[in-house]
């Protein structure tokens, strides 16, 4: 009876999903449950870290690189991920930028390059990473951040602020309660972006501090920015705090929602069964 059940069941896909998961941070750690969300049914998946490198040698059909998260520039020089991605048949990017004068040299230009110039489609987090790396590419998408379809909108229920400090880590902490204890502040203040987005689909005000590749340095990461322009079509001032435009943000996820759903849809063909 076992025999006959494996042998009428459609022929899984390998999947192997490339990313800073097995960090502690929110946004990485919640790409996780979003992008399972969106697996078909067919899919075997495996997923592996870019750091340290942790990938089982076995053969692939369908490379993912990110959750969501940005790619560092250490991603693009790694002859690893090179090396994967020449062996994978198809391959999916869901990652954006940030620090993005480092991809301007040398090695990791280079590097950056072979990896947008080889994905299938490199569904790219905001319109900056597209206007400054995309290229023309036929196969660069703008997907949005993602991550907003994991945040209702919502309405907070206590009247006072929260601040969200510039090295959150949710390691052990439930997803579910710290999207709710977000979301039940009136007004946000945080250095880390993905808590500020989920903050934008309930407060009434927020905050935001820039993430610096060096404290004091004047290097930004620049994702910020990027995403408030998408999100608002402008950017506000670090450290002032500022009104937030629901109907922004709700246009924003109906944006993004679709955007998913035409990914999803791609998954679910580039993993048909034979």
């Amino acid at each position: 009876m076992i025999a006959q059940q494996e042998a009428s069941s459609p022929l899984l896909k390998r999947v192997i999903v490339l990313s800073y998961n097995n960090y502690s941070n929110f946004g990485d750690r919640l790409g996780y449950h979003v992008l399972n969300g969106i697996m078909p049914p067919y899919a075997e998946v495996t997923y592996g870290n870019l750091d340290p490198w942790t990938v089982p040698d076995k053969p692939y059909d369908l490379l993912i690189l990110g959750l969501g998260n940005s790619l560092l520039p250490q991603d693009a020089r790694s002859a690893e991920l090179a090396e994967l991605m020449e062996r994978v048949p198809q391959s999916i990017g869901i990652f954006g930028t940030q620090y993005r004068s480092l991809f301007h040299q040398g090695p990791t230009r280079e590097g950056l390059q072979r990896i947008l110039s080889n994905l299938t489609t490199w569904w790219a987090r905001h319109e900056d990473d597209i206007r400054i790396f995309g290229g023309g590419r036929a196969n660069v998408r703008h997907l949005g951040d993602w991550l907003i379809t994991a945040f209702p909108m919502a309405s907070p229920s206590l009247e006072k602020g929260l601040r969200i400090p510039d090295e959150f880590g949710a390691e052990n902490l439930p997803m579910d309660r710290v999207i709710q204890q977000i979301q039940s502040y009136a007004a946000v203040s945080s250095g880390r972006l993905h808590p500020l987005l989920c903050a934008l689909t309930s407060a009434k005000e927020v905050e935001y501090k820039e993430q610096r590749i060096i404290a004091g340095s004047s290097e930004a990461s620049g994702k910020f920015a990027s995403m408030l322009i998408d999100i608002f079509g402008r950017t506000f001032d670090e450290g002032i705090s500022f009104p937030v435009d629901r109907a922004a943000v709700l246009r924003y996820k109906v944006k993004v929602t679709a955007n998913v759903d035409e990914l999803r849809q791609q998954l679910a063909t580039l993993l048909a069964p034979l």
